[in-house]
């Protein structure tokens, strides 16, 4: 058996995904080109709308660097070497950066600011370690007249390695030229090497107290002391605040672990494992609920609460509130439920989380919060089936050797056997031969120390082993069966040139901050150390005496071939072939709602097992959705199973796209009904654009004969809802949804 020494310090180094660089001028940049503000005499607004904005569309092909800094605007490297807020057109490079521009930047396509530190730090090949110290600031905006005023901007960030999570990627505030500044922390407290999660992508902040009815109002965006990845803003506005804008800025579901404290939210309990008394109070497997709430509006926020919402296998069966607080106008409080949510039976969860008052809510889109869980027979797992990313020891000091360990701490209630480990290998390296194997270890309190278990065969890795796998543990009649204590699934891997060589799945929504619940191990000095970084692994338990079969509905939306002629509603019919029926097809699915979906449900589905499926217009296999060879729909039943799919992924079945479907751009989506339409036509066929809505009448429509580029701007006078915009040239029929807010 194998024994180890736990220390608890961690450190980070950068992940090393090298790209080739491209060179960028870090010279200072100029002061020409046109404001990209008005500062026109203030207009009384209403809440929400714009006071300033500016979507950095700063390209001036007359300048050497491509761009410049508009008049009023201000960007300095304190350090004076060079490593400035830069404009970016299309990417962010660097030496461990390749990245296409963020997909949260709705303006993306006219440029946005950046700080790429990959790059200014190996320049030309020479490598440096020199931390970020530098700022962009704006002109002065007049915000005089104006009660409030809320600060808007979409981010992307990565950074590496300073010494803690916060407080260097800031926003500040000044209203008398620079004297005093107001501070907000944007990177959240977001741990190394992690991109940014999507509930930070979009930040706003209320500056009332700093910026309403001030005249001289300057923002300054400042990053520094972090050498490594990049910081990239776009579309940064001021608008009037809300009066009631009652915010659910964070969340925490969190399971009784039978300690005195919660340890975090898991996705996948085994009941066996549950409903017994803990050393704290209340039954291990409870949830309890806490809330952070943000009054952004200017009105109180009376009697302000976290509600909790729970669904199981689509049913409501636990509805809670927290004590209720009236939280002033810029204030925050947490909020807390403690009546305790205790899974009665297996079923697939459903907890909504929300920020409620007695006010009317007038921005309902960020009051609430989702997780799911599975009460289980067999499986174990802390994290969610989806990856975010991938993860193996090279993102640590020390880290990236070959046998360096990742692992997941699951606590063993009551005896159990144990049959295997199950994780999602997301990427790998063919080129240095990489091989791996899982590993069962426990920890022992008397000894301090982390003992091996029970392993897995060595694996040889392949293309084919890119999913989610379960392997079994070696079973000697013995060790299998587990005693109640802290148990570790481990994940060793081996490549030539002493690395690792393989990455596991990285659920990076998943919170890791519960100390030892997630642990690497680094050959190279011996060491364990905590981790905040949450691999898809899990550990499967042998008990199943759960539910065996469960219903399966599939929802699939026609709307796009309905408004394309491809699928005419009471003539045509849709269903669904599978290996659940055999590939025999299914009896007609039915719109009963008229909207265009249509629905079947079927029964005695094997719960667990993987099905694979296809829908087909009128039965017929050759322009039936996916054809050519391409995969059949894969899913995997689970308690409850609500499928909502899209016929074809939204192409028009039994055509094949050319270069025209590549060539399409259309921007902005959503829109208020104003958006650009830009395309390539290089066979110089006739194209016909049609924008149709959800009942198929045609609300725009326009023919171009022999043009090789298209650019039109297209102004529906129509309501807020979904359209089709319908691009036919003959030989490519593409269709994209639009939607009018």
């Amino acid at each position: 058996m194998k024994r180890f020494t736990f220390f608890s310090l961690f450190l980070l180094i950068p992940l090393l995904s090298y790209s080739q660089a491209t060179k960028l001028s870090p010279g200072k940049p100029s002061a020409q080109g046109d404001p990209a503000i008005s500062l026109k005499e203030p207009q009384v607004k209403a809440g929400g709308d714009i006071i300033w904005e500016t979507t950095f569309n700063w390209a001036n092909p007359a300048d050497p660097q491509g761009w410049s800094l508009p008049t009023g605007w201000e960007i300095r490297d304190n350090a004076d070497l060079g490593n400035n807020w830069i404009w970016l057109a299309d990417s962010i490079k660097g030496r461990f950066t390749n990245l296409s521009a963020p997909a949260n930047f709705t303006t993306r396509a006219d440029g946005f600011i950046c700080v790429p530190m990959d790059y200014y730090n190996y320049r030309d090949g020479f490598e440096t370690n020199n931390a970020s110290d530098t700022y962009i600031m704006t002109p002065p905006i007049n915000c005089s007249g104006r009660p409030s005023v809320v600060v808007k901007l979409s981010q992307f960030y990565r950074f590496c390695c300073e010494n803690n999570n916060t407080g260097h990627l800031q926003l500040m505030v000044t209203n008398d030229n620079g004297v005093h500044w107001a501070t907000y922390d944007l990177s959240y407290g977001i741990g190394h090497n992690t991109y940014t999660p999507v509930r930070y992508q979009t930040p706003e902040f209320n500056i009332s107290d700093v910026a309403a009815g001030m005249p001289n109002v300057r923002i300054k965006i400042y990053f520094h002391e972090v050498p490594y990845y990049f910081w990239a803003i776009d579309d940064l506005k001021l608008c009037e605040a809300y009066e009631n804008d009652l915010k659910l800025e964070d969340t925490w579901p969190e399971v009784n672990g039978g300690y005195d404290s919660p340890i975090g939210h898991i996705n996948y309990l085994p009941f066996s494992q549950i409903g017994m008394t803990g050393e704290g109070s209340g039954k291990v497997g409870d949830f309890t609920f806490r809330g952070a709430l943000l009054n952004n509006g200017m009105a109180d926020a009376e009697d302000a609460r976290l509600s909790a919402v729970i669904l199981k296998n689509g049913t409501e069966f636990y509805q809670k509130n927290s004590p209720v607080s009236t939280i002033w106008p810029l204030e925050r409080d947490t909020l807390e439920i403690t009546d305790p949510l205790t899974p009665p039976d297996y079923g697939d969860y459903k907890i909504t989380l929300s920020a409620v008052a007695n006010n009317s809510e007038e921005t309902p889109s960020d009051n609430s919060a989702t997780y799911f869980f599975t009460v289980n027979d067999s499986l174990y797992q802390r994290s969610d089936m989806s990856a975010e990313s991938g993860i193996n020891t090279s993102v640590w000091a020390n880290g990236n050797g070959a046998g360096d360990l990742m692992t997941v701490r699951y606590d063993i209630k009551t005896d159990i056997e144990v049959n295997s480990i199950a994780a999602k290998i997301q990427s790998f390296t063919p080129s240095v031969n990489p091989s791996f194997q899982f590993v069962l270890f426990r920890y022992s309190p008397e000894e301090d120390d982390y003992i091996e278990v029970m392993t897995t065969d060595v694996i040889t890795m392949d293309s084919s082993k890119l999913r989610f796998i379960t392997v079994p543990l070696s079973k000697d009649g013995e060790s299998e069966f587990l005693h109640p204590g802290q148990y570790y699934t481990g994940f060793r891997a081996w490549a030539d040139g002493g690395v690792p060589g393989v990455r596991l799945g990285w659920d990076q929504n998943a919170r890791a901050e519960f100390t030892n619940y997630n642990l690497i191990y680094l050959t190279s000095i011996s060491t364990w150390y905590a981790s905040d970084k949450m691999p898809i692994m899990g550990l499967n338990l042998n008990n199943h005496s759960g539910p065996t079969e469960a219903q399966v509905t599939f929802n699939v939306d026609m709307k796009y071939h309905i408004s394309s002629g491809e699928f005419k509603p009471g003539i045509d019919f849709v269903d669904v072939a599978g290996t659940f029926n055999n590939w025999t097809g299914s009896t007609h699915m039915t719109d009963p709602e008229g909207d265009g979906i249509y629905t079947l449900s079927v029964n005695n589905a094997p719960i667990g097992k993987s099905i694979e499926y296809k829908y087909r217009i009128n039965g017929n296999w050759v322009t039936s959705e996916y054809t050519g060879g391409k995969p059949n729909r894969t899913y995997t039943v689970r308690y409850w199973n609500i499928l909502d799919d899209v016929y074809n992924g939204g192409i028009a079945a039994g055509l094949t796209d050319h270069e025209l479907a590549s060539a399409i751009s259309v921007y902005p989506n959503p829109s208020n009904g104003s958006f650009t339409v830009q395309l390539s036509n290089p066979q110089l066929n006739e194209i016909k654009l049609t924008v149709t809505n959800l009942q198929g009448q045609v609300c725009f429509s326009r023919i171009y004969n022999n043009q090789i580029q298209i650019d039109e701007t297209i102004d529906l006078k129509s309501p807020a809802g979904i359209y089709f915009l319908r691009i036919d040239d003959g030989v490519t029929l593409k269709i994209s949804k639009l939607i009018i807010q």
